[in-house]
């Protein structure tokens, strides 16, 4: 019987929220929604993160392999773009993949904290203590991950290794690109830096890897099969219910 499941996991797309064998079948945790005033639709719940994540790669996989200068072309005195479309929606990609994989890394810290931790957090000389509630809502996201996560799974921080280095990475371009300065918004020469040349030059790091990566340092994780499955591949065939 487990040769069977397996096989009917496997058919089954990666981003489910909660998926596995069960009997002698499979089950999911499955959500209930409405639409319109008379029907409503079930289907099984995805995972934040594990969209998010897939966002970011298909992104990703449309500029990794593409070299900036090819949109451009060399014109009287300068090199100027083959069409603004085209470069356009370099950018849009570019900046998909970043925000995608830092939204990842955001719903998966808040999934990851239990839901009976409590957070003493001391600001301003008074100490507080946050339930998971208030963690998600008033603790900033590098804390989340260097003490909450840590404390609350009782596992060594990320911080110090090579993937936080990564995670700083990415942080720092998400919060450049969210955060437009003006030299974003005015004409200038190539001395001056800008956020669209950051991205010109930045195409090939992975930085939806490097948000799995992240992720993969919590058990939560690596426990679950959306984490697993990644990067995401399996298509449902039609009508799995019959």
């Amino acid at each position: 019987m487990s040769d069977r499941q397996d096989k009917l996991l496997a058919e089954h797309d990666g981003r489910y929220f909660a998926i596995d064998k069960y009997n002698t079948g499979i089950a999911m945790l499955v959500k209930a929604e409405k639409i319109g005033k008379k029907s409503q639709v079930d289907f099984g719940l995805p995972s934040g993160p594990a969209l998010f994540l897939n966002l970011a790669r298909k992104s990703y996989n449309s500029i990794k392999g593409l070299n900036p200068l090819t949109m451009f072309y060399k014109w009287q005195n300068g090199i100027v773009p083959i069409n603004n479309s085209q470069l356009f929606n370099y950018f849009e990609n570019f900046i998909s993949h970043v925000v995608f994989s830092f939204t990842a890394i955001e719903a998966f810290t808040n999934e990851a904290i239990p839901r009976e931790y409590k957070f003493s957090n001391s600001k301003n000389g008074q100490t507080k203590i946050l339930s998971k509630a208030e963690i998600e809502r008033s603790i900033n996201l590098d804390t989340k991950l260097h003490l909450v996560l840590p404390d609350a799974l009782c596992i060594s921080s990320p911080k110090g290794k090579k993937l936080w280095q990564n995670y700083r990475q990415l942080k720092k371009i998400r919060d450049r690109i969210i955060h437009l300065k003006t030299v974003d918004r005015s004409p200038s020469s190539s001395d001056i830096e800008s956020v669209w040349g950051i991205m010109l030059r930045s195409h090939v790091e992975p930085y939806c890897d490097y948000a799995h990566k992240l992720m993969g340092h919590f058990k939560p994780a690596v426990n679950r099969r959306w984490f697993n499955e990644y990067p995401y591949e399996t298509v449902e065939s039609d009508y799995q219910f019959k």
